[in-house]
Order: C-alpha cells, then structure tokens, then sequence
C-alpha cells in the first residue's frame, strides 16, 4: 500500500519526537552593527572557537570571542565569521555499523539493520549516533517505518520490486496494519504542517529578508561635577561678548561656532531623563553565504546627553545608547559581505555607516549597546573609533591559520562627494589586526591603525577635548607680528587665526579576554596614539611683550606678544593613551543569562605634545554619531577661549593668550559597574552606575557620577 509523504524522516521526527528535537542544535546569532545587536539567523559558519561571536551576555568558554560591532559606533558592529553558521543537520548513512551508540543489545538495533542495511531507509546524525538506546514511542516507530513504506514504494515504482523480497512485503503489512492509528495520526499532522507552510509562504515578508530589531528605554541621571558644565551657548555671534564688540569694533568672528560662556553660568542640566534608542535592520541572502544589511535607527537623547557644555561639558559622560537624533528616523548602516577562496576570507563592502569595527573584532566582551557596556568608553577600545564619524569603506577578514585571523578595514568620510571622493577625503582610517588564541581559554588582539584628520581631532569622544583636539591646535589664534595678522579676532594678542591643521594618528593597541573559570572571565585592553600635524607653524620668531611681568598667576608674562618664539617653523605632535580592565561573572546566583561586570580604565588622555606655544584656542565642536547635532564641549580647559572673560568691549580679555600643544594636566579614571537581569531571551533589564574622577583630566574638576536603568527588548 502506497502512503504519500513530501517530508523526510527528518520532518517527521521533529513532529513526533522531543528526543530528535532535543538532539539538534539551530544556532542563531545575534549581529552587531555599530552597537547594537539584532537576532537573525545566519548562514554557515567558517571559523573555528576562535571565531566563534563573543556575546556581550555571557563571559564563559562558550562566549569567550571577539566581538566586531556593533557598534557603533555601534557602532552596528559585525565579526566577519558571522557570515556562516552551521546548522546541524541530518546526514543518510548506509550501514547501522556507523550509528555508534546503537549497541548490539539495543531492541533497535536489529530494525535498523534491516531497514539501514538493506534499504538505506533511515538517517543519522552527522556525529555518527541515532541515539537508539532510549526507548522509542510508538510514534517514533511509525514515523521510521513510514519512511521505510516510501523508500520500498519508489523502489516498486522505479520497476525494482525484484529488490524487495516478499518477506519484507508481508512483514511492512503487517507492520502497517498493526499501527495504522499512528501513521494516520503521523499523516494529519503532515498535512497541517503542509498547509501551515503554504499560508505562511504566501504571507511572509520576503524569502530572502529577515527584520530583526532592538528597543532600549534609558532611565539615566547624572551627579556631582562641581564645576560642572553649565555653561550657556550662543548661535555664532550672538553672545553678550560679540553684541558689545562686534558692532563698536567691526570684528568678525574667526569661525561660524556658536558661542561658549564659561564665566557666567547656569545651573547645570542634570536632570532625570528617559530616553530611547530603536534600531531596525533587514538582512537579506541571495546565495546562502553572502548578507546585506540594511539598518534604521532613532532616538532622543537629544542635545549631546550629559556630556554637551551645559550639562557635565565632557565626553567623559556619554552613555553607550544615547542617540540625539530628535527622533528623526535615518540610515545607520548599508553593508554587502561575502566569502570567498574556499570560505576561509570574508570580504565586507559598506557603502554608508562604516567604523573600523565593522570588520575589526574589537575583542570584547561588552561592546553591546543593549547588553553590554552602559558607557562609550567601556564598551570597546577607542583605538577602535579613530578617526570619527566615518561613511564608507571596505575591508575583509582571513581566517589564515587555525587558530589565528587577519582583518585589516579602511573607511573615509565624506565620500560620496566628487569633490573629494574615496582617497581624497578630509578625514580617513585604516585599521590592521591580528587576532590569536594560543590556549582555549585565551583570545589576544594586536591592532594597528592610520588615520588622517583634516581637523588634527582623534575622533573617539571618550577621552579629554584636550587629547581628542591633540592638544587644541585646529581652530586655534596665535601671536603674530602686526604685518602677519590675518583676523582681527577677539583681542590684540592672537592676531594669526591658524585654521585647521591636518594630522596624521599612528595608533597601536592591544586586547584580551582570558576565561579564568567556567563563569570569571578578565579582560584588557590597552592603546598609545601618536600624532603628528602635517603643517608647520608660523614663522613668527618674535615673542617681545609690551608687558613683560605676569600679571595674572599663571606663569607666563602678559602684554601684546608679536610671535610665538621657539616654537616658530615647528609641526606640532601629541600623544595619547589609554587602558582598561574588567572582571566579568556570568550566571550569578545561578541565574543563566545574567552578567556582573566591573571595568576600570582611563580615558584617553593625552600624555605628550608639544610644542608649547602661546595660544588661544575655542571650543570645540563635534559630532559623535552619525545623524546627530554638533554640541559643545569644553571640560571646563581653562586654555579655552570662552565668551563672558571680558570686563569691556574694548578691554584685553584676561589672560590671553594662553596656551596651546599642553598635555593634561590630572588623571580621570573612570569606574563602572552594571549587572544584566535576563528576564527572557528577548528582554533585559540593565542598572549601571559609572564614577569619572578629574573629568577632563583636570585636577579643579570635581568628580561626577552617571546612573542608569536600560531596558532592552529584542526581537
């Protein structure tokens, strides 16, 4: 008798049995696109434990990878091994000899000889076990013996029914008759599930495409800081400064910045916010192995967060999710990757939203802006954000040795414009790493990167604005004698606007993750960058003051300088580091999924520079995520020139000028701790607490302190 089945054994099984359910292993990863990750499944996997994606949620051996990233800035940052994933599957085996848990003594040892031997009937796994030494229901039998009627149904079809014997023919009838409630049961649930897939065929979004997402709500305040910011910000040439100067003197202003008063403050803003941040992302597979992301985000941390002048007035305070971007929904990242020489190399094309970590794993195991770090610069090193907001670039990752990757990324800024396009852009990183792991319970990174800056900034917005600004040359006004002058400016003492200065970074970092015991896992990382500016300085040797005593404390004569001394024909340089430590616990308390983390580390801080020069610099003004408002920042550097230090229109500004090529002053050390509660798979719920001491690495800053509640829901 001829029973129809369009399912394999392999269908049937997952229908009848928990034991072959349970038996199989579906992974799913989660991607990291900048910063954010997104449940979707993934083609097969390439690497090996070393590639294997370090979720932010868990410190074990299991976990225990690099991490791309999402971010960020992720970003969403991205391992290139998550292009494959391997699904376990079920593979045909032709003697019972290769199921090798199934033991001579087994009741189900002789059946499968009969059906595996002889008709090649039934499947295995692909480790070589059927597990038949667990005893089978009576569905799990009807559902072999279902595929043994369908096999002999097509050998009699095919015109070979001299192969099946008559015994065999009288035995299946038998066989048949005696469960014949069970295959008819087998059969409906066949013809369900049929119809189940025909409906959601015709109703599905797309045969190629998955949506995924992530939702955080942000519960954040913010502490001490005394001072802190509060400073106020005035559209360019608005201030109280330039409504006195400006219309008496007829001076212009030296760039289109707004305004920073620093002298007369407000109270800050430090109040108790709720914020969000979504992130929606299609990925979409045309061969199985490739992958095309695209992906939207939002949010409305609005006005820089805590870390803009008028709040705490550092990049010390950004928390990880916080997007200003007023709710505007825009593209956060366009990427194309696929393998390639036998899987061993996966390419990564990224028309829009690139950052190094898209394709260098940052080797972290907190770079996740839902699950992960609740500060920016906890969750990844800044080595890995050099250069800024970038655009696009390109990169590949080669998985070279068996325990041992070679990614190497370059990304530009502003290159879809022809003006300057991919190579001639006025800001560009490229990034070269190794990645190693000379034991199971060790993953070290060495990373190398190059960047160019029109502006001479690094571009993390983690560090002191005085590192960032590589000692706060661009943008910057110097003495000058009165035939060189260039911008009447503020003030008779910095007659020669210098502009921006372009820079290139050399940049050198280490990582590690070391699994101490099943669920301590200790991780560092650690980074030195070094900077030199591609432009000479003035040729103003003069120094001569018109006053030559210090008239105001700080060391240095006060009058109308005409040069810059010894400093003259000189290209400045500055360098910087920066470190971190972290300890992480996961299944505290027993509870699976749950993560306590503590990290301590120092921002980037800029350590060396040179040469000190007299100088009056402005605030500075940047962007640190894509979309986003530019905000300023100040750490309250006494060497910014800030609005409100004037006692008239026509007075010197006290104390100009200062100076400028400085290196920090203080140390900030910065302390956070946070512990993930698992609710589910899909909702985690993150209280953190991050303590910054001398923010800015200023010794008059007083300390300050972040708190916050992020809610993630994932789907």
């Amino acid at each position: 008798m001829r029973i129809k089945s369009t399912f394999s054994i392999f269908s049937i099984l997952l229908l009848t049995t928990p034991i072959a359910v349970s038996a199989l292993v579906f992974k799913t990863t989660a991607v990291h696109a900048g910063e954010t990750d997104i449940a979707i499944s993934q083609p097969t996997q390439i690497t090996s434990q070393l590639l294997k994606k370090s979720e932010a949620n868990r410190t074990s051996a299991a976990t225990l990878a690099p991490l791309a990233p999402a971010t960020p800035d992720t970003d969403f940052n991205y391992t290139a091994q998550q292009i494959q994933d391997t699904s376990s599957t079920l593979a045909q085996v032709t003697s019972v000899s290769q199921l090798s848990d199934v033991q001579p003594t087994d009741w189900a040892f002789q059946a499968l000889q009969s059906l595996v031997e002889r008709y090649g009937v039934i499947a295995g796994y692909p480790d070589g076990t059927f597990r038949g030494n667990r005893a089978m229901t009576r569905y799990e039998f009807a559902a072999g013996l279902n595929a043994a009627m369908d096999r002999i149904n097509e050998l009699i079809t095919a015109g070979s029914a001299d192969v099946v014997s008559k015994e065999d023919l009288e035995t299946l009838n038998r066989l048949q008759s005696e469960f014949s409630s069970e295959l008819a049961t087998l059969r409906g649930r066949v013809d369900a599930l049929e119809a189940q897939a025909a409906e959601l065929e015709a109703n599905q979004f797309s045969t190629t495409t998955v949506l995924g997402g992530e939702v955080i709500f942000g519960v954040a305040s913010a502490f001490g800081g005394d001072p802190s910011g509060g400073c106020r910000v005035f559209p360019d040439d608005r201030g109280p400064f330039f409504e006195q100067l400006v219309p008496q003197l007829n001076l212009r202003d030296r760039n289109s910045d707004p305004e920073v008063d620093c002298l007369n403050r407000d109270d800050a803003d430090k109040n108790t916010v709720l914020a969000h941040l979504v992130r929606l992302g299609l990925e979409t597979s045309f061969t199985g192995k490739d992958r095309l992301r695209t992906y939207l985000v939002t949010g409305n941390f609005d006005g820089g967060g805590f870390t803009n002048a008028e709040s705490l007035n550092t990049y010390m305070a950004r928390l990880s999710y916080q997007a200003g971007l007023n709710n505007d929904v825009v593209l956060d990242l366009l990427e194309y990757r696929f393998p390639a020489f036998n899987d061993r190399v996966v390419f990564s094309v990224i028309p829009f939203g690139f950052s190094l970590s898209n394709v260098l794993s940052a080797n972290s195991a907190y770079f996740d802006t839902g699950r992960g770090s609740i500060s920016r610069f906890g969750e990844a090193s800044p080595i890995f954000k050099i250069g800024g907001v970038l655009d696009a670039g390109a990169g590949f990752d080669w998985l070279f040795a068996k325990n041992a990757r070679l990614q190497v990324a370059y990304g530009t800024g502003g290159s879809g414009n022809p003006d300057s396009g991919v190579f001639g852009a006025d800001r560009s990183a490229l990034g070269v790493q190794l990645l190693a792991t000379p034991t199971n319970n060790l993953i070290t990174g060495l990373t190398f990167v190059n960047a160019y800056t029109s502006d001479g900034t690094l571009g993390t917005y983690t560090g002191s604005v005085n590192a960032e600004t590589n000692g706060l040359w661009s943008g910057s006004s110097v003495p000058s004698p009165i035939d060189q002058a260039n911008d009447s400016g503020f003030d008779p003492c910095c007659r020669y606007f210098i502009g921006d200065l372009a820079a290139k970074t050399n940049a050198v970092g280490a990582t590690l993750q070391w699994r101490i015991s099943r669920q301590l896992t200790f991780g560092a990382w650690g980074g030195y960058m070094f900077t030199n500016f591609l432009e000479r300085l003035p040729n103003f040797p003069l120094s001569g003051d018109a006053t030559p005593e210090d008239l105001n404390g700080d060391g240095i004569a006060d009058g109308t300088p005409d040069g810059i001394g010894s400093s003259s024909n000189k290209k400045p340089f500055a360098n910087s580091a920066t470190y971190l430590f972290s300890l992480g616990l996961s299944d505290p308390f027993g509870r699976e999924g749950d993560l306590f983390a503590f990290l301590f580390g120092m921002p980037p801080k800029l350590v060396d520079a040179g040469p000190e020069t007299r100088g009056t610099p402005v605030p500075f003004f940047e962007t640190s995520r894509r979309g986003e408002p530019e905000v300023p920042v100040t750490d309250n550097n006494r060497n910014l020139d800030t609005v409100g230090v004037g006692d008239g229109p026509t007075a010197q500004r006290e104390g100009l000028p200062r100076r400028v090529g400085v290196k920090d002053e203080a140390t900030s050390l910065h302390f956070e701790m946070f512990y993930r509660f698992r609710v589910s798979d899909n909702l985690f719920i993150t209280p953190g607490v991050v303590l910054v001491t001398n923010p800015g690495h200023i010794e008059d800053n007083n300390d300050i302190w972040l708190a916050t509640i992020r809610t993630t829901f994932r789907f």
